[in-house]
Formats: C-alpha cells, structure tokens, sequence
C-alpha cells in the first residue's frame, strides 16, 4: 500500500489542505513552529476512533458551529496484500452484478486499484465517499447485489459464495483497506518513550505507540535472518550499542541493551534506563526490518537524536525502498540526508486563517545547496529564519548580531560570503544570478535576504552596478569597513593592556596620538583618505598591535573584532550609532 494523497479538513490549523500528494518514498515537511506540521501528521492516527479537533477560523462569525473535521486518504493497494489481509476474516461482502458475478473477486484481489477513504469523528472505520462500484463494474447497472464469500484459510482462497439482493448492497471493501492502512501506519512522535517492559500481549502487529515492542521482538527472535539484521542497523545507527536483548521473564518480555564489547550480562541496562532516542530507533528499524511494506511516519527526528545518529538512521532507512517515509523537521540536516522526492512547506497563513502548503519547493536540493555554496552559505543558513543577510566576511557574521536592537523580534542569520570581492568587483551580476537563479526559487528560503558589503575595493561605478543588480537587496557600510568602528582608543587601549600588561604606549591618549600619525600611511584606492574613518582600518590595527605589543601579538580579525565590539557596546554605544543604523537599514523590508 502506498499513501498516494490526503486531504484535511476542518482538522487543527486545516480549513481545508486540498489533496496533497505524498512521495511513495521519502516525503518531508518543513516549517516554522505552529505552523501545522504536527497537525498535519496527527492526521495520519489511523487506529481507534478519530478524534475530531474542529478548525476554528477568523472567517466564520463569532460563535458559528466548525464543519466537521474530515480526513480523506486516497490510496493504491495491490490486490495480493488485499487477498492476505481479506485470509484473515471469516468472510468477504463486496457489491457485485448478475453479469459480473464472482468476477467481482478476481477483480479486487488480483490487480492494483486505487481507493479513496474517508476517517470522520466517532467511527473506528472508513467509508468509501463513492458508489459502490468504485470502477470495478458498469455503474449504469440499476440492481446492484451483495456477493458474500466465505474464507478457507486452508487452501487459501474464497470457499462457499452467495449472491443475496440486499439494499443497499453490502460492501466491506473500505474496512478491509482500512484495515491494511491501520496495520501497516506508524507515528513516531518526539517524546521519551518508555517501552523497556511489556507483557506477553499475543498481538500480531506494532502497537501505534510502540508500547508492544518487547514481545514483538521476542517474536523477531524466530527469524535468525531478520533479527540480525535488525541487530546490524542498530549498531550502525547507534555504534555504542553492541546487542539488544531480549528476555521473558515470567507472563513479562524486557529489552536491555549491551554497549560493553565483554558482552557480561551484569553490564547490560534496560532500554528504559537509556537516553532519549534510543527507544524510538529501536521501533522505527523494527518495523523497517519487520514489515514487507509501511508507512513510517517520523515527527522531527533531530529533536531525539544527536545529528551524527539521525543523519546515520536516515542514511539506513533509505535503503528500504519498500516503506513509504513521512516526516517533519527544523533541521537541514535531515533534509540533505533523506534527499526527499517532496519537500512541502507549511506556514500559517493570517489572512486564510489556515495552514497553506507549498509543494515540491525542494524538487532539487543538490541545486539550491550548491547555489548557496558558491557564495558560501548552506541549508544551515537560510533555514528557519525569516531574514538572512550575506555578509562580507567572518568579522561582521560574530559582530553584526551584537549589534541587533533589543526590540528585534525577527529571526535573523549573518552569513559570511566566500570572496565577495571577487564575485562582485567585475561581474556583480554574477553573486545575484547565483541567488536568484538557484536559491531565490525555492520556498526554503525565507522571505527577506540582504547583503552588506564594503566600500573597500570598490569604485562609484562600481557600487553603482551592485546596488542595481541586488535590486534594493544590497547595502553598503557607509564607511570603506568594519574595522573603521573600532578605532576607539579608550577600547584599543583596554584590550591591548589586557593581552600585553599596562604600559604607557597603550594608554588611551598615546593610542589617539598613533592612529592620527599612521592611517594616512594606509590607503585605499579611489577613497580620499582625510581621516582614520576612511583609511584601511584592517592594516592599520595590524601594524599598531605588532608596534605596540613588539610583535608579541597580531590583530585577529574576528576574535578582537568582537571583543571591541563588545566594549563599546558596554562602554560608548553611541559610537557605534551608524553602524547600528546600517544594519537596521539591512533588515527593513
């Protein structure tokens, strides 16, 4: 079976989603918090009643009733896994024709069909939300009967069948398929699971909370094959863990894990004594290894995990070409590592007063990761912040965030632009090309994105050319760079004493007399050089820290970047007022 789409409605921060198509492999959903990512998988809660959870809008009055909350699945089911769920009951009603007869059998059990199920509140099944016929016969039919087979499981197929006039016919067609989507969906949600103990329940299938896995392992047992591998996949996703184990004890079954190479068995923990995670892992490769086929359902695995296991879990799980993948996450990680057939982004929209969904916004990750490197970003930067801004270089990506107002309540990343210089100096189109032809593209990207350069390198004409290719998305520091705002002798002073010792040559007045007499030896070229704000501050802090200190120390660009930055802001934030005023230009949309 394969989820082909769902469809949402009234459910949560759904009004109504429309259908919306899943991958058959890997399917991922991205997203803001309360955006309606868990929603949208909770929706997926086949098993026991459907709970209903209305969708309340701004668009209906004040009070007004909420439609019912109606989750929809279109799904394709081979007639085979049919005919081996339908071996399990006694007996099969499907709604059938004098001229089709029996036939009616051979067409559900033996190709593959599409079916669309319909879960509303109160009912522990599905209904069908179409004609009896579904396709299989002439609709045009006027008497339509009910044909009744019974199961011999001994030889495996249908036994005894009746045709009856009932009306309206008898169908068990939608409880056979929902009961195959019932047995073979998973949700694995972020929360510590404690399913280190459980007793000998007989069951035949994973509980929906994984509350079972002790006795379905022991069971695994029987299966050398599969069980070892299991045990592999285990150790590879989680190299400390060399064994689980699996022991009854009593009417009881309990995991413990062995993660000592000696294998001594007073060495070995229950699983519900180990750190989160591990139990959820244990489940979802349980069921990858156990089920010929299923839909595995993952709410943001990163939260769980350490990044090195969830990239290693994802890595293993897509091996498994069989399963059908769903899941939610923050992290670009896990989007690189599943390398999903469909990305959507979901984001709640105020003036809909609904989640909306963008599909296939990541139709080529390797595209936009790529796009992104060759100006030196990655899916690290740009996701989950509502504003980016490319920055010239590694000084400004540590300082420029100490430099947000406290009012800001916008998430935003600094970026640090790989030779800038380069990119814009001849060919500024080239940098916007880039951005706009293979990141701008995609819904990944958060809706504003800004660069800040220097003035340093750059002519007039020059300027004038980048500020036309960015189309109003770059600005410049008004002076040629960002070392200009920390020529502050009172903060040069304080940090040159504090790594060299106190001594008359770092004292504040002796470093404003050093800076007047030295930064017009330090130029740049086409900038008229009338003052120490217009020099190259970058080469005239390197000589003073070698001159000063005797060579002891060399000006380090980022780390006494951001200590003077962090003294000024302290001590004189006045004087950092332009600079303060060209990011918050930056971030204006």
């Amino acid at each position: 079976m394969k989820i082909e789409a769902v469809r949402i409605q009234s459910f949560k921060s759904f009004d109504d989603s429309g259908w919306v198509e899943l991958s058959e492999h890997f399917t991922i959903l991205v997203g803001q918090n309360n955006a309606g990512k868990s929603a949208f998988l909770q929706s997926f809660t086949t098993t026991g009643p459907f709970i209903a959870n209305p969708h309340h809008s701004a668009r209906l009055p004040e009070g007004a009733a909420s439609p019912e909350s109606v989750i929809s699945f279109r799904l394709k089911i081979d007639g085979q896994e049919l005919l081996e769920r339908a071996l399990h009951w006694t007996s099969i009603q499907v709604p059938t024709t004098h001229n089709v007869g029996k036939e009616i059998l051979t067409r559900h059990f033996t190709s593959s069909h599409l079916h669309v199920l319909e879960m509303r509140h109160g009912t522990g099944n599905f209904r069908m939300p179409a004609s009896p016929a579904y396709g299989l016969f002439d609709t045009e039919q006027k008497h339509i009967l009910t044909l009744d087979a019974y199961i011999d499981r001994n030889t495996r197929n249908f036994g005894q069948i009746y045709m009856k006039d009932v009306q309206p016919p008898e169908d068990r067609i939608p409880s056979l398929v929902a009961d195959v989507l019932a047995r073979t969906t998973f949700l694995f949600n972020a929360e510590r699971y404690s399913i280190g103990r459980c007793p000998m329940d007989g069951k035949d299938r994973l509980d929906p909370d994984a509350r079972n896995l002790p006795y379905m392992l022991l069971k695994l047992n029987k299966s050398h094959k599969r069980i070892e591998q299991f045990q592999e996949l285990v150790s590879e996703v989680l190299p400390s863990i060399k064994r689980i184990l699996i022991s009854a004890m009593g009417q009881e079954v309990e995991i413990s894990v062995q993660s000592h190479g000696s294998m001594r068995e007073d060495l070995a923990i229950s699983l519900n004594e180990c750190g989160t995670g591990v139990a959820q892992v244990l489940a979802i490769l349980y069921v990858a290894v156990a089920y010929p086929a299923a839909q595995i359902i993952i709410d943001e695995p990163n939260s769980f995990l350490h990044p090195a296991a969830t990239r290693r879990l994802l890595n293993v799980l897509r091996r498994f070409d069989q399963h059908q993948f769903l899941l939610s996450t923050h992290a670009p990680e896990v989007i690189a590592a599943t390398r999903p057939e469909k990305l959507m982004l979901l984001r709640w929209d105020e003036e809909q007063s609904q989640t909306v969904i963008t599909s296939n916004s990541g139709e080529d990750i390797d595209h936009i990761r790529t796009s992104l490197s060759e100006i030196g970003g990655s899916l690290a930067d740009i996701f989950g912040y509502d504003v980016v801004v490319f920055v010239e270089g590694p000084t400004e990506k540590a300082c420029f965030p100490l430099l947000l107002t406290p009012e800001n309540r916008t998430a935003i990343n600094f970026v640090a632009m790989r030779e800038a210089s380069g990119l814009t100096s001849t060919k500024p189109q080239a940098l916007f090309d880039i951005y706009a032809k293979g990141v701008a593209s995609s819904a990944l990207l958060p809706p504003v994105t800004r660069f800040s350069f220097d003035r340093e390198g750059r002519s007039e004409p020059q300027r004038a050319d980048i500020l036309r290719a960015s189309r109003g998305a770059a600005r410049f520091l008004p002076r040629p760079m960002f070392e200009n705002y920390l020529l502050h002798p009172a903060a040069l002073s304080a940090l040159l004493q504090r790594l060299d010792g106190q001594n008359d040559k770092t004292a504040p007045d002796a470093i404003s007399r050093w800076i007047d007499a030295h930064y017009a030896k330090h130029t740049i070229k086409d900038v008229p050089n009338t003052s120490a704000a217009m020099c190259d501050a970058a080469k005239l802090l390197s000589a003073m820290f070698d001159e000063l200190t005797e060579n002891r120390f060399e000006y380090r660009k980022v780390e006494h970047g951001e200590d003077l930055t962090r003294w000024l802001l302290d001590n004189d934030p006045s004087y950092l007022g332009e600079l303060v005023a060209h990011i918050k230009a930056l971030l204006e949309r």
